[in-house]
């Protein structure tokens, strides 16, 4: 006799992913037991399952009274039993909403959000030398970045035509303006002991014991 397979999809869900369906039909079981004393027995048995499950929450404060109120919420407040701790009403453990991911579209990706940030910042500014600085500090920035991802160079005609499409004509450097790329700070490099790792002061040393040997020799002779 063969038996249809069964899949997740046409289950009700979990309302806690990280203990499992195993868990969540547990609970179920646990709210057909009609005898008190087994129920409470059977779900003191789920929380120290879901305890050792959970190993990081052993280091959270009284993580014995989330396993609870987690199981009531998974229970779906219908559990009949005594817990150690305030037993939590529905309101009680409603989820903060959902946060929205930012719609907006980037027209160049490689520069990154924070371009766009700083061209709106510049584009507020008040007209002057502060502002046509700010706008050369940025199309550094935008070289720098550019030359991360593109190593075959880039030339400053694409950094202030891409300023100027992102600022929609707002920011403009003239022709002859000189972008430069902001110079990365380089690793500090040890001194090197005197006679260098290659023992080079120990080579000496030997040779000028063999020079004093040899003209030893020379005087005996």
């Amino acid at each position: 006799m063969s038996h249809g397979l069964i899949y997740n999809t046409s289950l009700t869900p979990v309302s806690f992913k990280e203990y499992g369906r195993n868990v969540q039909q547990l609970v179920d079981h646990c709210l057909t037991i009609k005898h008190p004393g087994e129920r409470q027995a059977f779900a003191q048995a789920i929380i120290d399952l879901m305890g050792q499950m959970s190993p990081h929450l052993r280091n959270v404060e009284d993580f014995r009274h989330k396993l609870w109120d987690h199981l009531f919420e998974i229970a779906d407040y219908k559990l009949d039993i005594e817990s150690p701790y305030p037993i939590p009403l529905e309101k009680d453990l409603s989820r903060p909403p959902k946060l929205e991911y930012p719609q907006s579209r980037m027209r160049f990706r490689h520069y990154g959000k924070n371009v766009e940030r700083l061209i709106k910042k510049a584009i507020e500014m008040e007209d002057g030398p502060k502002k046509l600085a700010f706008t050369k500090v940025i199309a550094n920035y935008m070289k720098m970045v550019y030359a991360t991802w593109n190593r075959d160079g880039v030339s400053d005609e694409l950094i202030k035509s891409d300023l100027e499409l992102l600022s929609k004509g707002e920011l403009t450097l003239s022709t002859e303006a000189a972008i430069k790329v902001p110079k990365q700070p380089r690793p500090k490099q040890r001194k090197r002991a005197v006679g260098g790792r290659s023992g080079g002061g120990r080579s000496n040393r030997n040779n000028n014991y063999k020079s004093k040997n040899n003209n030893k020799r020379r005087n005996y002779r």
